[in-house]
């Protein structure tokens, strides 16, 4: 909870300063300001039979659904929202959501906390906690009432922990022929948690800067986002630098020269981890798709090239919406050789730590997914999923110590209840 009261109170500021001010005490009828209340919510529960296994949605969560267990806490949520309409130019919004958070606790979370300033129609500033833009869906990522299906795509959406951003955002747009045509450029800090390997790990302060451009019309919407984060460093990989010198002396002059090479490496302080996304969605009568698109790198030790893609099909039918899904996600590892002798028993623990260190983001896995929706009123939904993932290697998934895995296949069943009020 520490931190949490801050940014609690930032919040309360921003809706202070709006309900305070005499455009925003007249009657909200009739002039179109003042303050509105509103929230959302999902209960869901998981279930799967794989031994030795953890299911999880994101990156950031300690634990996951185990074998023969209810799990609750993947994707359950709740949350609530205030926006104040101070007059036709300024606003502000503050979103507080509750969830599992990296340590497994049900803790609050300032999400959204902005002040907004439209000098025209067509352009717009924010300034405050925003969101990164990288998907179509960006601006809901906690609100399960916005997807179709239970959840947005684990390998594309759950590896990207950084979901807690401060800076401003410029938007401007104009109408375009049939469309919309509109260019977002922003800037600021993220923040965000990463649990793998057994290992919690914090991202403060990361300068971040993006761009998104979206073309968007009634049946069709397409979005492309580039973006990059510039990391300091974690502490992990410095200590294993310091161990690779100490052991330098009692390894063979190639192997030792090897070995510092690594440990220089290692003790590079910033990285950048760069990313560009292309997301697309189509509505035809009854039918509509998405198809989600990134691919990233970063050049921090070990580095790594990765890429994901996710598509879902679904087809309207009254209250019911049946949907088919898929994605995959691959997060591969730069070549990092050091061949530390086998037969020195101290040397045990290093070759542990640096097996760990260059093998933490390895990722290579791919879900199918069939599930049906039903609206059972404007403002909640049923939604039953069955997700079939299958991994060559997963830091999604954990064993029963809480580490990433190797070859498996897991079935999940998920039953979510989403609403908004």
């Amino acid at each position: 909870m520490r931190g949490w009261g801050a940014r609690a109170w930032v919040a309360v500021g921003l809706l202070c300063w709006g309900a305070a001010s005499p455009a925003a005490q007249e009657d909200v009828a009739g002039a179109g300001t003042g303050l509105r209340l509103s929230g959302f919510g999902t209960l869901a529960a998981s279930y799967h039979d794989a031994q030795d296994t953890q299911f999880r949605a994101r990156a950031d969560q300690r634990e996951g659904a185990q074998a023969g267990r209810l799990e609750t806490g993947i994707d359950s949520v709740l949350g609530v929202q205030a926006d104040v309409q101070v007059d036709a130019r300024w606003s502000s919004m503050a979103q507080v959501v509750v969830r599992k958070d990296g340590k497994g606790e049900w803790a609050p979370r300032l999400s959204w906390g902005f002040v907004k300033y439209s000098p025209t129609p067509g352009l717009e500033l924010r300034a405050g906690r925003l969101g990164v833009d990288i998907y179509l869906d960006g601006d809901s990522p906690h609100v399960g009432y916005a997807y179709t299906t239970v959840r947005p795509y684990t390998d594309l959406y759950g590896q990207l922990s950084f979901d807690r951003f401060d800076g401003v955002d410029l938007r401007a747009s104009a109408v375009v022929g049939e469309g919309e045509l509109s260019l977002k450029l922003y800037g600021g800090r993220t923040r965000g948690e990463d649990y793998r390997g057994g290992y919690l790990f914090r991202r403060e302060a990361l300068t971040t800067l993006g761009a998104t451009l979206q073309w968007e019309l009634t049946a069709l919407a397409m979005r492309l986002a580039w973006g990059q984060v510039r990391t300091p460093g974690d502490g992990l990989m410095p200590r294993l630098a310091g161990a690779l010198r100490e052991i330098a002396p009692l390894l063979p002059p190639e192997l030792a020269a090897q070995a510092g090479t690594r440990a220089a490496e290692m003790e590079g302080r910033n990285s950048n981890l760069s990313y560009v996304g292309l997301g697309m969605t189509w509505r035809h009568g009854p039918w509509s798709a998405q198809l989600l698109g990134v691919d990233a790198s970063m050049n921090r030790f070990p580095g790594f090239e990765g890429w994901g893609v996710g598509l879902t099909l679904a087809y309207r039918a009254g209250a019911w919406k049946p949907f088919l899904t898929y994605s995959r996600g691959m997060l591969t590892p730069g070549a990092r050789p050091l061949a530390l002798p086998a037969d020195q028993a101290e040397l045990a623990p290093i070759r542990a730590a640096y097996a760990l260190a260059t093998g933490l983001i390895a990722n290579d896995q791919y879900s199918w997914g069939v599930g049906v929706r039903y609206d059972l009123m404007p403002n909640a939904a049923l939604k039953l999923q069955l997700d079939r993932i299958e991994a060559k290697r997963s830091s999604m998934l954990l064993d029963g110590s809480g580490t990433s895995v190797g070859p498996r296949g897991v079935s999940v069943f998920t039953a979510a209840l989403d609403f908004v009020f």
